[in-house]
């Protein structure tokens, strides 16, 4: 039975199982959000492009590979904050908009702790990294003439079938029939609403991913060190999309009662806030021949996440004035819970750096992931589901990093350059929705114990977005350009 006035209703599990009510589903997107980590840890690695696993010796190395850390000999101490700004011109149906949004964060905190030793080195290393930061946003408009996002939120469910109580509960909990927009016909709920409306949308998302890690690097042999960091991972996962449709040239002239206006818009409002906690680890080898060159080679292990997901679907509809010149609204909320577990890809890294003088190193990274390695760890048929969708449409990628730095001692000055290659996880995927990445930095020498680095990096793509499934086959789709500009300063203090 419709409702007529603003309601809150507290979606139960069941009825989610039942496909009758709107709710938070996992997708393969979802695991391969938090597999992927952003552009590393340190201002300096930034700048270099993140050619990082042969040359870190700081605390970045904690993140990289620890095994250079036994290189440090000298007591550590940092800090570093970051600043992202995300743009992203959209395009739909014809029409362009541009969206942006900024954020600043701390990108680390760490001590190194180096132990005295007769020869060789044995270091250790504690703190926190912001390894990801998921801020971005996207809006468009355009006026689609094809499709609507109303048949979407309908089931495709003979209602013959279903039992008076599961036919009350799928009425009772759906959007567009509560709305006012869709209603009974041969057993189905159906919209006469199919196409011929203004759409709009502002999306936006934000959180990141922290690591809270130890480590240490011990001298086994001569020039040859290994190294271990063990993390602790935590971290916050926010989405916000409005979407709205609106009857702007006057397309639907048929009141779907007696005692309501004419059709004149919908407003769709999905909302996501999540919480992610796991563990990973990171194993180094890093060998060296002093002021001729280093190589290093790490495995990331598979980070295991537990994830635990609040979401909410509201809905909202307007109608022109009705024969009393009444405006009628109405509104209705849903609000659910869900948790699940996702496990990584394993990352392999071999880097190395060469010094081709005593002021130029020049360092590459070559970093192997198999996508299709990641998961839901999960005995639900549905999630089994997307693991198997997961070993279709993803593919292994060689992510590429290189970089240069020079220094100018005179000057108490490093100058640093690079750039880096991240391919596309989508089998199929066009060059162009490559991740390239530009980068530039420099180290101040301000005392004789405290370096200030700063670290600039330039991103684009392309890329595009499905905004909903249409059971008419003509899907809402954005094609994305993103441009991206991250900083990074790090201040450390050796001692």
């Amino acid at each position: 039975m419709r409702k007529e006035q603003m309601k809150k209703i507290v979606v139960v599990w069941s009825a989610v199982l039942l496909g009758i009510a709107p709710a938070r589903g996992q997708f393969a997107e979802d695991v391969l959000r938090f597999s992927q980590f952003g552009l590393g840890v340190g201002a300096s690695s930034l700048a270099m492009g993140g050619a990082s696993v042969g040359m870190a010796s700081d605390f970045s190395a904690l993140f990289w590979n620890p095994a250079g850390l036994a290189q440090q000999k000298s007591y550590e101490f940092s800090v570093g904050a970051s600043y992202l700004n995300f743009g992203n011109t959209t395009r739909f149906l014809g029409t362009r908009t541009e969206g942006s949004q900024s954020g600043f964060n701390l990108n680390s905190l760490g001590l190194v702790y180096p132990v005295p030793t007769v020869r060789g080195g044995l270091t250790f290393a504690i703190g926190f990294n912001r390894v990801a930061n998921y801020t971005t946003k996207t809006e468009f408009t355009g006026y689609n003439s094809s499709s609507s996002i109303i048949p979407s939120l309908i089931p495709d469910v003979d209602l013959s079938t279903l039992s008076q109580a599961e036919l009350d509960d799928l009425l009772d909990n759906n959007i567009p029939y509560q709305l006012y927009l869709a209603d009974i016909s041969g057993n189905r709920l159906v919209t006469s609403i199919n196409g011929d409306v203004q759409q709009s949308a502002v999306i936006r998302e934000s959180g990141g991913m922290n690591h809270w890690s130890f480590g240490g690097a011990v001298d086994v042999a001569r020039d040859l060190a290994l190294g271990v960091t063990v993390s602790i991972v935590s971290g916050s996962y926010t989405y916000d999309r409005e979407f709205t449709e609106s009857d702007v040239l006057n397309n639907y002239q048929k009141a779907p009662s007696d005692t309501l206006g004419l059709y004149d818009q919908f407003r769709y409002v999905s909302t996501i806030n999540t919480d992610l906690s796991g563990f990973n680890a990171v194993f180094g080898l890093h060998y060296r021949k002093q002021g001729k060159y280093r190589i290093g080679f790490t495995v990331r292990t598979p980070t295991y996440y537990t994830i635990e997901e609040t979401f909410s679907d509201e809905g909202y509809s307007r109608f022109d004035p009705n024969l009393n010149g009444t405006v009628d609204q109405f509104d209705i909320a849903f609000d659910g819970k869900t948790n699940y577990k996702i496990a990584t890809p394993v990352v392999v890294t071999l880097g190395g750096a060469v010094q081709f003088r005593d002021w130029l190193v020049v360092s590459g990274d070559v970093e192997y992931t198999d996508w299709r390695n990641m998961k839901f760890v999960t005995s639900r048929s549905d999630l089994q589901s997307e693991n198997r969708l997961i070993q279709n449409i993803y593919r292994p990628t060689f992510n590429l990093r290189g970089g240069a730095e020079v220094t100018l001692w005179d000057l108490g000055l490093k100058v640093r350059g690079g750039l880096q290659l991240r391919p596309s996880p989508y089998e199929g995927d066009p060059s162009d929705f490559d991740q390239q990445f530009y980068s530039a930095g420099a180290a101040f020498r301000i005392d004789e114990n405290v370096w200030l680095d700063a670290g600039y990096a330039f991103g684009f793509w392309k890329t595009f977005r499905d905004n909903y499934y249409s059971p008419a086959g003509s899907a809402s789709r954005t094609n994305e350009h993103v441009k991206t500009h991250n900083a990074v300063v790090t201040l450390t203090f050796r001692f």
